[in-house]
């Protein structure tokens, strides 16, 4: 059976092939980009749609519970981006500075070939879209909290102040994960750089940074208790309260800053994942300046986040085959001050099915 991960080389290949013409060379500056069709061999179904970032970003606000979900702009590479609408979302929550600044600076937005370069001076978000799933995100905590009348770097100094994030993400609305025999996150990355300017002391309790991966499952069925409610679901693979070791999982409802979702948050650790059968995952994940790997499927974790979740009051009665997977979201987020770069080289989200050739879509 070919995994998903041949399943791109084959279907990128393809695409890039077209893109590239008989000698091989590399698309002009002005050329449009082709999307990577999703792959589907009847075995294995991915749930995330244009992995090589093709149709572009669509940019949030800086609040998320006051925008609506309503986009503040686009990041469309010089209106060469693929036809359509993007799916993926570059989410700046509570940040000061707007991305979007990029658009209007020189050199804010820098095209290489196939890599799509948007640079605020405070974020960066770099898209290979010759590639599947590599993209580079970048958040100066530094600039975003900014500095105080004497020159000196703020920190965040209330549990309930937003703090600045750096995400990308989709809607994937997927109708259920019966059909699955394992759902599988699969990452490689790099944590470039971490470093923290302020001078003010660390209080572990509220200053991190963290670089993180969730998704959303809703109960769909009407019958149960749980009927309608939702949680988040997914793993830290970096966190400075960690450093050179690998963050613990956590079990709580989403609160204390003013831009909270109320969900439950679940996340499980990938050291304990490491050892499951099957699964892959380079120990310690929360290093500075070393590939990592990560391939475990989840649903075992989905199991024990619903009795996690139940236990505190949420989800009731909700069994795996009352869910849908909603949205996901990748990236940095900043309860503290510091400067972070990460690249993902490569990411995928997919399930492999129990029976070929039949993925609920």
């Amino acid at each position: 059976m070919r995994t998903a991960r041949s399943l791109c080389v084959i279907l990128l290949a393809s695409v890039l092939a077209g893109c590239a013409g008989g000698q091989g060379t590399l698309p002009p500056a002005s050329a449009p980009v082709r999307e990577r069709p999703r792959a589907d061999d009847g075995m294995t179904y991915e749930l995330l749609q244009d992995l090589n970032f093709s149709r572009g970003f669509a940019v949030s606000a800086f609040h998320s519970n006051s925008s609506g979900g309503v986009p503040v702009g686009y990041f469309d590479y010089g209106g060469a981006k693929a036809e359509g609408e993007p799916v993926w979302t570059a989410a700046q929550w509570g940040c000061q500075v707007d991305f979007l600044s990029a658009l209007e600076k020189e050199g804010g937005f820098v095209r290489e070939g196939g890599r799509m370069t948007y640079d605020d001076g405070a974020k960066l978000l770099s898209a290979d879209t010759s590639k599947a799933g590599d993209v580079r995100l970048s958040i100066k905590g530094s600039l975003e909290y900014g500095q105080d009348e004497d020159g000196n770097r703020l920190d965040r100094t209330d549990p309930a102040y937003n703090w600045p994030n750096l995400l990308i993400g989709q809607e994937i609305n997927c109708p259920g994960v019966l059909d699955a025999e394992k759902l599988i996150f699969e990452i490689e990355y790099t944590v470039n750089s971490c470093d923290r300017l302020p001078s003010t002391p660390v209080d572990p309790d509220m200053h991190a940074a963290q670089f993180q991966w969730f998704v959303t499952f809703t109960n769909k069925n009407p019958e149960s208790p749980g009927y309608g409610e939702a949680m988040w679901f997914g793993f830290s693979m970096f966190d400075t309260r960690s450093v050179g070791g690998t963050p613990a999982g956590f079990a709580a409802y989403d609160g204390g800053k003013e831009d909270n979702t109320g969900m439950f948050i679940y996340t499980f650790s990938l050291e304990s994942a490491a050892y499951a059968e099957g699964n892959e995952v380079t120990l310690p994940t929360a290093v500075v300046g070393q590939r990592r790997t990560v391939k475990v499927d989840i649903l075992p974790f989905v199991e024990a986040g619903l009795a996690a979740a139940e236990k505190r009051g949420a989800m009731k009665g909700t069994k795996l085959s009352d869910l849908m997977i909603g949205s996901t979201n990748i990236g940095i987020e900043l309860p503290g001050s510091y400067d972070v770069d990460v690249q993902i080289h490569s990411m995928n989200f997919y399930k492999t099915l129990k029976i070929a050739g039949s993925p609920v879509k």
